[in-house]
């Protein structure tokens, strides 16, 4: 419930809210600074020896000094000491500049207890919160699948008093809720956990009820029949996140998005807005159009030629797709390719300031070392791994299970290469969210069901690979992480971008995704969007949908560099307000349109940061007329506008926010500067398909 009335004593306070301890069922109280409004987070519940157990939290104190972490945010643990021998520790971290309150819970025991399932299914309350006097309640989906531009997308969905009254089901990971008790006097609240999984297939949901509370419940996969509480194997929760703000629904996003941005993560080279390119459009290129191997041209001669244009264009990562290596698993370079093992492309690249990056999945070669020494640790499905298969035209291999003794060797081979090679960006592929119900892994013996290690698998890969990712990045400075999630059945969510980032989109759909025959497929090549033009950035753009919650510097995309001009500006013009990626055959393109990319991505270098940082704010339909992007810093005015259309004629924009004196723009567009500040953006277009990109700053 949100009341103003006083709570008990303070546990800790920021400039946005106070935590305190509370009475009754409640964990704590979550008081907004501004207005004294209370949100009361109800304490967990499990199931353990068969039975319900709710901790008594009133007794809630300090257990640790409070730790600064490299994010700016301090992280404080608290005990409640409850009836058994059960300590119930509170682990929650904050930052100054933040409403957003991160939580999660470890039950320890000073005796061995079971969690249990007496229903035959996962049994824990992890938090309740009421939403009584809240309305315009919404779920916001993270990983619903989009078939018509194949990619993930983020849908805000109203929850209506009906869902409600019938005790329906939403699976998040947000929740939304606002509330009006009088004209212009809005507050918001936001609800969230840390996981990952395509939607509908929950692993947690908040299940609603008449009462109109809210309560975040265990579905699947969270832990196994007879998990054993004891004092050296405590349960841990994942993260969940709670934050109300008073204000707009568009406030509570803007300052949902720059805590993703800039507290969310404790290494920030996922948030950097680098540019980057990637060599694995023109290996497509080379296999659709000229019926050759996708390996064809991956050697070293080639990749210089490549990296020469991408410095020239502006690029800052480099990063070289599947075929460098000698076998999965193993990840040593294929000296046959490249026979000094990457030691001159590395000098290329620092050479021009620029990053490597390569290419990985989950696999390990039939003859590798590495399948040798976790021979156990392949994936398997009712007792059988499969047969091995080729990777890409290399050696036949077996995929691996990350949730298991592998992935530290996983981990270990990308920390040995980035000292053999300097890569610092690892491109992770191929990683589906099911297909494991080994009982030698870490998901679960033989004492469980099939079913529940399978579950356990699928619930426990994306804070698998999360470690992982936080492993790289604690031993590779600037390390990147960046999982392909190009396919449907990965496990999208917000557990991985505590320390990765997303590969959200390659080529967008397939032929057959609009139920064409492949018949129809004149070259063989089944993407639809494999050509330059702007059909390609539509797609791209509708993407950006995410930025409003998510930073889009977090959701890699590539676009086109492809001749003729008009191609280039609106490639550049899509990729600037943050998706940042470019693939395709760079010797190809003429030298006047390595000049194009070459000045328009320097402009946007100078704003880059300012455009990642800046909430967008679009008019129009993505792919209509009078399509606009602002990207634009408040704090300072600068960044950019860009605006694109399909047909001659004239657009006129105002900026939402005050703008940099300086400016930049390409040709057909007149910017007047406004009495307060803002701008008024006049682009006029000759010919449709176009885009007209402004910088400002």
């Amino acid at each position: 419930m949100s009341t103003v009335s006083q709570p008990q004593s303070d546990l800790l306070s920021t400039s946005f809210f106070s935590i305190h301890r509370s009475i009754g069922d409640a964990l704590f109280d979550y008081v907004v600074t501004t207005s004294g409004r209370r949100h009361v987070i109800a304490a967990p519940v499990f199931e353990i020896d068969g039975k319900l157990f709710r901790p008594t939290t009133a007794d809630l104190k300090p257990a640790l000094p409070p730790r600064e972490l490299p994010n700016g945010c301090v992280e404080h643990t608290f005990i409640a000491d409850t009836t058994g021998g059960l300590t119930l520790h509170v682990i929650v971290r904050v930052a100054p500049d933040s409403p957003v309150l991160r939580f999660r819970f470890e039950m320890h025991s000073d005796a061995p207890r079971s969690l249990t399932k007496s229903a035959g299914r996962d049994n824990i309350t992890y938090a309740s919160i009421s939403l009584q006097g809240m309305n315009d309640v919404a779920e916001l989906r993270l990983s619903a699948f989009s078939k018509l531009l194949h990619t993930f997308l983020p849908d805000e969905v109203a929850v209506a008093d009906r869902h409600f009254e019938h005790s329906a089901s939403v699976m998040g990971p947000i929740l939304l809720a606002s509330a009006s008790e009088r004209e212009g006097d809005r507050h918001q609240i936001l609800f969230a956990y840390e996981h990952g999984s395509t939607w509908p297939d929950a692993y947690l949901q908040f299940e609603l009820t008449p009462g109109r509370t809210a309560h975040l419940r265990a579905v699947k996969g969270n832990y196994t029949s007879g998990q054993v509480i004891a004092p050296d194997s405590p349960f841990k929760s994942i993260w969940f996140e709670f934050a109300a703000v008073d204000g707009s629904r568009q406030s509570l996003a803007d300052h949902y998005r720059y805590f993703v941005l800039h507290r969310f993560a404790e290494h920030p080279a996922t948030r950097q807005p680098a540019v980057f390119y990637n060599t694995w459009n023109h290996q497509e290129r080379i296999f659709n159009w000229h019926k050759r191997p996708y390996l064809a041209d991956m050697n070293q001669e080639r990749m210089l030629k490549e990296i020469d244009v991408a410095h020239k264009m502006g690029i800052n990562v480099f990063v070289i797709d599947t075929g460098w290596y000698s076998r999965t698993g193993d990840w040593r370079v294929n000296t046959d390719r490249f026979p000094d093992a990457l030691a001159t492309i590395r000098q290329r690249l620092e050479q021009y300031g620029m990053r490597l990056g390569l290419w990985f999945d989950n696999a390990a070669a039939v003859s590798s070392s590495a399948l040798t020494g976790h021979a156990e640790c392949v994936m398997s499905k009712n007792n059988h791994r499969g047969d091995p298969h080729p990777v890409w035209e290399t050696e036949a291999s077996y995929r691996m299970c990350i949730v298991s003794r592998y992935a530290d060797a996983w981990a270990d081979e990308m920390i040995r290469l980035h000292h053999e090679t300097g890569v610092t960006y690892f491109k992770w592929d191929a990683i589906g969210q099911y297909g494991c119900d080994d009982p030698n892994h870490d998901h679960g013996d033989a004492s469980i069901s099939q079913q529940e290690r399978a579950e356990r698998f699928s619930f426990l890969l994306p804070l698998y690979m999360s470690r992982v990712a936080a492993r790289v990045a604690r031993a590779v400075p600037g390390a990147i992480c960046d999982f392909d999630m190009t396919e449907t059945h990965r496990c999208l969510g917000l557990a991985f971008l505590e320390t990765g980032k997303f590969f959200l989109i390659n080529n967008g759909p397939y032929y057959w995704d609009y139920n064409l025959p492949k018949a129809r497929i004149a070259d063989g090549n089944a993407n639809l969007l494999f050509h330059p033009g702007p059909a390609r950035t539509w797609f791209m753009r509708a993407a950006l949908a995410y930025d409003k919650w998510i930073p889009s510097t977090l959701l890699l995309t590539h676009f086109l560099p492809d001749d003729p001009i008009d191609n280039q500006d609106n490639a550049v013009a899509s990729l600037v307000l943050g998706q940042n990626g470019i693939w395709g055959d760079l010797p190809a393109v003429s030298d006047a349109g390595v000049s194009r990319f070459a000045e328009l991505l320097a402009q946007y270098q100078r704003v880059r940061d300012d455009v990642a940082h800046a909430p967008p704010r679009r008019q129009g339909i993505v792919g209509g007329e009078g399509e606009v992007h602002e990207k634009i810093n408040p704090a300072n005015g600068r960044g950019v506008v860009c605006v694109f259309a399909t047909s001659p004629g004239t657009h006129t924009y105002v900026t939402d926010h005050a703008v940099s004196q300086s400016v930049w723009h390409t040709d057909g567009v007149d910017v007047q500067r406004l009495a307060d500040n803002r701008a008024r953006i006049v682009a006029t277009f000759t010919s449709g398909q176009n885009a007209k990109l402004v910088v400002f700053g």
